[in-house]
C-alpha cells in the first residue's frame, strides 16, 4: 500500500474560494472549451488533413490493423461518422472528445498524487496546452493514447493502492487499447517496470496475480492486430522501422534541436520551464514516491525519443504521452510558489491558442489577404475545391477507375467524392507497399478492359509509358490563398502491360 502523502502548500497561498466544486468547475471549463472548438472549426475554412482523411478511409473498411498503424482511431471514427454522418465535425469528433477526456483523467490522477487543487490546475493546464490545442481540432492516433496513457497510470496507481482485481483488469484494458492506437503505448510497460522496481516495498509487485492479468489482458487485445500483421507480411513494422531508421544512421543529420523547440512548444513556454525547475524538485525529493513516479513516466520516453532525434530524426509528438506528467511536474512547481504564475503559465497559452485559431479573422478585419505563409492550416485547405474539378470528369467516365500515385491524392478525393464512391487503385511499382493503398487497391498486371483515370500533382511520364494509349484530360489549378495552388493532372490510360 503506497502513502500518497498530500503536497502541502505555502502558508501564505490562500486556498482558491467558489461557489462551484473545483471538479464542477474543471467540467464546465472542458465542455465550454470543447463547444468552442466545435465553433471554431467550420469557421477555418479547411478540409481534412492528409492523415484525418486517410483515417476516415480506413473506417470505411474496418480491420484489424492498417498500414501505418494499429486501428483503434479506424474503429473511433467509424463510431463517430455511423452515428452523425461524414461531415467535418463528425469525423473529427473523436478528438475532440478524447482531448478534454483525457484532461479529467489528469485531474483524477493529479488528485490521488496530490490533492484536488493541483488535479484541477493540472486538468485545466492539459486542456489548453498548444499540443492539444493544435491536435485538438485534427482527428489523429495521439487523441486515444494520450487518453489510455493518462488512464492507465491513473489505474496502475489505484490498483497498487487498493489492490482490488477490478482496478488491475482496468489497467490491462487501458494498455491494451492504447498500442491498438499507437505503438507508443507500449512505452508504458516499461515505465511502470522502472516505477516498481525502483522502491523495494514495490517489487513484490511482480509476483501479484492481478498484475499478470493485467498484462494477459492487454496481451488478448492485442493479439488480433499481431495476427494482421503476420498475415500482411507486417507492413506496421516495416513502417515504423522506416520512419525510425531502425537499420543505422540515415544520410541525414539528426532534427535534436528541432525536437527540444518541439517539446518546449507543445507544452508553452511557461509549464515547460515550470518541468526543468521540477526536475530539480523531484532530485531532491527523490525518496518520495510520487516524484518517482512523475519521473518514471515522463524521462524515459522523452530519453528515447531525444536519442532517436540525435542519431536520426524524430517527429515532435512522438514523445507525446511524455508530456502529461511532464505537465504535472510542471503544475506542481508553480504551485508550490504563487498563483500568478501558473494563471500567467496558462494565459501565454491561451493567447498562443487564440492567436491560432483567428488568425484568419485578423486578416478578414483588416482587410487583407491571408499568405500561404503564415497560415498555419494551409495544408488542410483546398481539396475541396480541387476534388470539386475531378468529379464531373469521373461522371464523364463511369467505367473508369480513378488511379493515383500517392497516398495524399487518394486519401482527399475519396474523403471528397465519398458519395460516388469510385472504384479506385494505387500506382505499386515497388515489390513491398509504400502506404495503405498500395497494400490494399494495388493496381496488378492483371489483364483488364477498364481505362484508368490518373490524377497526380507530379510529373505522370513513369506511369504512362507503362499503357498503350494515354490522353490528358484536364489540367486543373486552384488558387487557395497567395502562395498556394493546388494543381493536378488528369489523365486517361488503357492498356496497362505491367510495371516491366
Amino acid at each position: 500500500m503506497e502513502d500518497w502523502t498530500r503536497i502541502r502548500l505555502t502558508p501564505e497561498e490562500p486556498q482558491p474560494t467558489t461557489r462551484l466544486p473545483q471538479a464542477v468547475l474543471l467540467l464546465v471549463i472542458l465542455l465550454l472549451l470543447t463547444v468552442y472548438r466545435m465553433w471554431v472549426i467550420p469557421r477555418l475554412g479547411v478540409t481534412l488533413y492528409i492523415d484525418e482523411a486517410q483515417y476516415w478511409t480506413w473506417a470505411q473498411d474496418l480491420d484489424w490493423g492498417y498500414f501505418s498503424k494499429p486501428p483503434l482511431i479506424a474503429w473511433l471514427i467509424w463510431l463517430s461518422t455511423s452515428l452523425l454522418g461524414n461531415g467535418l465535425l463528425a469525423v473529427k469528433l473523436p478528438a475532440l472528445l478524447l482531448y478534454p477526456a483525457t484532461a479529467w483523467m489528469l485531474f483524477l490522477l493529479a488528485q490521488k498524487l496530490f490533492d484536488v487543487r493541483i488535479g484541477f490546475r493540472a486538468g485545466v493546464a492539459f486542456a489548453l496546452i498548444p499540443i492539444v490545442s493544435a491536435l485538438g481540432l485534427a482527428v489523429s492516433t495521439d487523441a486515444p493514447l494520450l487518453f489510455c496513457w493518462t488512464a492507465a497510470m491513473l489505474f496502475l496507481l489505484r490498483a497498487i493502492e487498493s489492490d482490488r482485481m477490478s482496478d488491475w483488469l482496468w489497467l490491462g484494458a487501458a494498455v491494451g487499447l492504447g498500442i491498438m492506437a499507437k505503438y507508443t503505448m507500449a512505452a508504458f510497460g516499461a515505465s511502470a517496470m522502472l516505477y516498481l522496481l525502483l522502491d523495494r516495498r514495490r517489487r513484490h509487485i511482480f509476483a501479484h496475480p492481478g498484475l499478470w492479468a493485467a498484462i494477459a489482458l492487454a496481451c488478448v487485445i492485442v493479439l488480433p492486430n499481431i495476427v494482421w500483421n503476420w498475415s500482411h507480411d507486417f507492413p506496421t513494422l516495416r513502417h515504423t522501422a522506416d520512419i525510425t531508421h531502425v537499420e543505422g544512421f540515415n544520410d541525414k543529420h539528426g532534427n535534436l534541436g528541432e525536437f527540444l523547440a518541439a517539446q518546449a512548444g507543445s507544452l508553452g513556454p511557461g509549464f515547460a520551464l515550470a518541468f526543468l525547475a521540477g526536475l530539480a524538485l523531484a532530485q531532491r525529493k527523490w525518496r518520495d514516491a510520487r516524484y518517482q513516479f512523475l519521473l518514471c513516466f515522463s524521462l524515459p520516453l522523452l530519453a528515447l525519443v531525444f536519442l532517436q532525434a540525435l542519431r536520426s530524426e524524430a517527429n515532435g509528438n512522438w514523445a507525446a504521452p511524455a508530456l502529461v506528467t511532464a505537465l504535472l511536474l510542471g503544475v506542481v512547481q508553480l504551485s508550490r510558489i504563487r498563483s500568478r504564475w501558473w494563471i500567467a503559465a496558462l494565459g501565454l497559452n491561451i493567447v498562443v491558442m487564440l492567436a491560432a485559431y483567428h488568425l484568419g479573422d485578423y486578416f478578414v478585419l483588416t482587410g487583407q489577404v491571408q499568405p500561404a505563409r503564415l497560415d498555419p492550416l494551409k495544408r488542410a485547405k483546398g481539396w475541396d475545391r480541387l476534388a470539386a474539378q475531378v468529379r464531373p470528369i469521373l461522371g464523364a467516365h463511369p467505367g473508369a477507375i480513378l488511379l493515383t500515385k500517392d497516398r495524399t491524392m487518394m486519401a482527399h478525393l475519396l474523403y471528397q467524392l465519398r458519395d460516388l464512391n469510385p472504384d479506385h487503385l494505387a500506382w505499386a511499382p515497388h515489390p513491398h507497399p509504400a502506404d495503405h493503398y498500395q497494400l490494399t487497391t494495388p493496381l496488378t498486371e492483371e489483364p483488364s478492359s477498364r481505362p484508368l483515370i490518373l490524377v497526380t500533382q507530379s510529373d505522370y511520364a513513369d506511369i504512362a509509358s507503362h499503357f498503350t494509349h494515354q490522353e490528358v484530360l484536364a489540367l486543373i489549378s486552384v488558387d487557395v490563398e497567395p502562395g498556394l495552388q493546388r494543381q493536378a493532372r488528369v489523365v486517361l490510360l488503357e492498356g496497362f502491360k505491367g510495371y516491366h
